[in-house]
């Protein structure tokens, strides 16, 4: 650490990494971050993936910001979906804040649910087709009547890219088919009646809060798309189930998504490494950023 560095009370240097459009809008949530970061001793400097240039260089690793010779942070916490930056961070020697490994795995919900069938957690019957497979698959799965069904692309984030086919109707049809654009596939039957699901807030093995969300209209309960949010006590069950869950990763903050089924169950949906806290702020007064920075700094120590 510098004696300047000191003088100033900065004891640390953060990159949080985004995208430009997620950056323009995540901005009062980045300089949250920044104004927290700096009451612990952080400088928390936003770094936009579209400034970076990384790959090899006389055999070497190399991270480059605006092709300048910025010196690297402490530690990064990546808000961007790119597990490929995660792993040239992680191979230079820079602590990443998801790790690659969880992002690798918990953005693509293929495979989540594959790696988590392990752990014999109750979840949706889901099936894994590529993507030029799915014109045929859903001329199959009407043939034989299998609906509802909901079919989303295994790297969908934020309730996109989730598809309800109900009927044989062109128009439905094309837009599934027009909305993955490239992506591969998982086909499930609709669960759940009561369009309701449980974010649970984790940072590292603690469980922080448990967010019930309703939908308003349609099957999603997404709060960025209308739905109602309100906390959530889980029992001792729903914490078991949490946890074996978390036993499997080494998470920093995620969002653990549960469906709850028609008798209140909890049924294991997905997990956000890029996790939003908005409706978190909506209906607490937890700040999960202080509580988020606070851990990264005693695991930095």
């Amino acid at each position: 650490m510098s004696l300047q560095k000191e003088r100033n009370g900065v004891h640390m240097t953060a990159w949080i990494i985004y995208f430009r459009n997620a950056a323009i809008y995540n901005k009062n949530y980045i300089q949250f971050y920044v104004e927290e970061g700096k009451k612990l001793g952080i400088h928390v400097r936003l770094i936009l993936v579209e400034e970076l240039e990384f790959g090899i260089e006389n055999s070497k690793w190399y991270i480059r910001v605006n092709e300048g010779n910025s010196p690297y942070p402490d530690f990064v916490i990546n808000r961007a979906i790119y597990p490929l930056l995660s792993k040239q961070f992680e191979a230079m020697g820079i602590r990443v804040f998801n790790n690659s490994f969880v992002a690798e795995i918990c953005n693509d919900k293929a495979k989540t649910y594959q790696y988590l069938a392990k752990t014999g957690i109750r979840m949706v019957d889901s099936f894994f087709y590529k993507n030029e497979q799915l014109p045929s698959v859903i001329k199959q799965k009407l043939h034989k009547e299998e609906l509802p069904l909901v079919i989303k692309a295994v790297d969908g984030h934020g309730g996109s890219q989730v598809f309800l086919l109900e009927a044989s109707n062109e128009k439905t049809i094309g837009t599934i088919l027009e909305g993955m654009k490239s992506s591969d596939v998982v086909v499930q039957p609709l669960t759940g009646s009561r369009y309701q699901d449980l974010r649970v807030y984790v940072i590292g093995r603690e469980v922080i809060a448990g967010v019930l969300r309703t939908a308003k209209e349609g099957f999603k309960s997404n709060f960025s798309l209308g739905g109602e949010v309100c906390l959530y006590q889980l029992t001792e069950d729903e914490r078991n189930i949490v946890d074996r869950i978390v036993r499997e990763f080494d998470f920093d903050l995620v969002g653990i998504d549960f469906i709850i089924g028609d008798q209140g169950e909890l049924i294991f949906n997905e997990i956000e490494d890029v996790v939003g806290s908005r409706m978190l702020y909506q209906c607490s007064d937890i700040n999960i950023v202080e509580l988020y920075l606070r851990y990264i700094k005693s695991r930095m120590n």
